[in-house]
C-alpha cells in the first residue's frame, strides 16, 4: 500500500508540473488557530463528535516490553521528545479530505492529549516532520489534491509543553508535495506553486518572530526549467537538491550548497554518482532518467561529505561527496530514519525478505564505512514499519507481525538513548 501511494503521488506530481494544472484562484483566510485541550483519544477525526472505540488500537511498548498505553490503530506516529507525536487522518468513503486529529502520547504519564486539529485537510507530510526547540512542526493541505482547484498549504506547529497547536498560511495554491528543515530557530520550506508560471519556492519561518519570507525562487520558464527536490539545513549550510527539467523531461538532479546569508557557494552533478552502483529496477539510461525525475522522500547532508538519498520509487543511496563513492545503494525494501541525529537506512519489507536476511537490519555510517547492526524486536512482532528519532534521542519503532499487516498488530517501542 506504501509502494502504491507513493507511486500515484509521484505520478500526480509529475503530471501537475508538466500540465500547470490547478491555476485558479479563490479567496482563502486563515482561521483562528486551534488551542490545545485534553480530550479522549477516540474521538472521530471525521465528524469531530466521540464515538465509542476506534476500530482498532496499536500498542506503546517500553524498550523491555512493558505496556505503556495504547493509540488509535490508524495513527501516523513519529517520535517526540515528549513521547509519541501522530496524527489521525481517514477520510470517509468517496472523500479526499477531513478533520485531521494532531495528538501527543506522553510518556512520562501515559497521557493522550489532542493538541488540535485541521479541518478538510487533504494531504500531511509525515515523511518531513521536524522538531525543534520542543515543537513539532509539519506542513498540511487543506483541499482535495485530485481535483482542479487552488489548495492551501498550511505549516502547522505543536508546542508539546504547553499543548497547544497553531497554524501559518504558507501558500494558497500549492502542490501537496512540500518539504521542511530547520536548525538555529529557522524553518526552511520547500514549496511548489501552481499558477503562471509555476514556480519553486524556499522559505523561512522565524520560530522567535513567527515571520514568514522568501529566501529564494526557481519559477518556470516552460520548455526548460528548474525544479527543486529537496531541501537541509544544519548550523553551517543550506542545501538542495535541484532537478534541471529540458522540454518536459527530466535531465539532470545537482546538490546546491549555500551559506548562511544564502549565498550560492557550490553545485554538484549526482546523476553519475548514485548510479555508479546498480539498483533493483534500475536497468537502462531511460529508468535512471526516470529515477532521477522522481520526487524525494528522504534527503539530508551530513558534515558537509555524506549525502543520504530516497526517492518516492525505488531508488536509495548514501553518497561519500569528499571520495565520490556511493556507500550504500539499495532498493525501496529500505527506508530512511526520520527526525534528529545522523540518519540511517533500515531494511523495511520484510513479508518479501528472504529467509536469511537479517529481518531487524540498520545500516549506519561508522568510520566512513557503512555498518550493519540489529535491534532486538519485542516479541514475536519483527518487522519494522518506521523509524524515527528526536532531537533528544528518544527512538521510536513500529513493529508488526503480517505482510501485508492486519490492523491492530502494530507495536510502537520507545526508548531514550541518551
Amino acid at each position: 500500500m506504501r509502494k502504491i501511494i507513493s507511486i500515484l503521488l509521484a505520478f500526480t506530481f509529475i503530471i501537475c508540473m508538466s500540465s500547470g494544472c490547478k491555476s485558479k484562484k479563490e479567496d482563502t483566510s486563515s482561521s483562528k488557530n486551534p488551542q490545545a485541550s485534553e480530550k479522549d483519544a477516540s474521538e472521530d477525526p471525521n465528524s469531530g463528535t466521540p464515538e465509542s472505540e476506534p476500530p482498532y488500537y496499536s500498542e506503546i511498548l517500553a524498550k523491555d516490553g512493558n505496556l505503556l498505553g495504547r493509540i488509535d490503530g490508524r495513527a501516523s506516529a513519529s517520535a517526540a521528545d515528549e513521547g509519541v507525536f501522530y496524527s489521525i487522518f481517514v477520510p470517509a468513503e468517496y472523500q479526499a479530505t477531513a478533520t485531521a486529529q494532531y495528538h501527543l502520547f506522553r510518556e512520562s504519564d501515559g497521557k493522550d492529549i489532542l493538541l488540535g486539529t485541521l479541518e478538510e485537510q487533504g494531504y500531511e507530510t509525515i515523511y518531513s516532520r521536524v522538531e525543534m526547540d520542543g515543537i513539532v512542526y509539519t506542513l498540511a493541505l487543506t483541499g482535495n489534491p485530485n481535483d482542479e482547484e487552488p489548495d492551501s498549504l498550511w505549516l502547522l506547529s505543536f508546542d508539546l509543553k504547553n499543548e497547544k497547536m497553531e497554524k501559518v498560511l504558507v501558500s494558497e495554491n500549492a502542490s501537496p508535495y512540500a518539504a521542511m528543515t530547520a536548525a538555529n530557530g529557522k524553518v526552511l520550506i520547500l514549496v511548489h506553486e501552481f499558477g503562471s508560471p509555476k514556480c519553486d519556492k524556499v522559505l523561512e519561518f522565524d520560530s522567535s518572530s513567527g515571520t514568514l519570507q522568501e529566501i529564494l525562487s526557481f519559477p518556470s520558464d516552460g520548455e526548460n526549467t528548474e525544479s527543486l527536490r529537496g531541501v537541509y539545513t544544519d548550523a553551517e549550510h543550506l542545501y538542495l537538491l535541484r532537478l534541471t527539467v529540458k522540454s518536459g523531461n527530466p535531465d539532470e538532479l545537482y546538490l546546491d550548497t549555500y551559506d548562511t546569508a544564502y549565498t550560492k557557494t557550490s553545485e554538484r552533478s549526482l546523476r553519475e554518482l548514485i548510479f555508479s552502483e546498480e539498483y533493483h529496477g534500475v536497468a537502462s539510461p531511460y529508468d535512471e532518467k526516470a529515477e532521477i525525475g522522481m520526487i524525494v522522500s528522504g534527503f539530508a547532508v551530513w558534515e558537509d561529505r555524506y549525502l543520504y538519498y530516497e526517492n518516492f520509487a525505488v531508488t536509495r543511496a548514501l553518497l561519500d561527496l569528499q571520495t565520490g563513492k556511493n556507500l550504500f545503494a539499495a532498493d525501496d525494501n529500505y527506508s530512511l530514519s526520520r527526525g534528529s541525529g545522523m540518519p540511517f537506512f533500515y531494511y523495511f519489507d520484510l513479508g518479501q525478505a528472504e529467509p536469511d536476511q537479517d529481518v531487524q537490519g540498520i545500516y549506519e555510517l561508522k568510520n566512513g564505512a557503512v555498518e550493519k547492526k540489529t535491534l532486538t524486536p519485542p516479541d514475536t512482532r519483527t518487522m519494522i514499519r518506521s523509524i524515527s528519532v528526536s532531537p533528544n534521542e528518544t527512538w521510536l519503532v513500529t513493529y508488526s507481525d503480517s505482510a501485508p499487516r492486519d490492523a491492530g498488530t502494530d507495536a510502537l517501542v520507545i526508548w531514550r538513548e541518551s
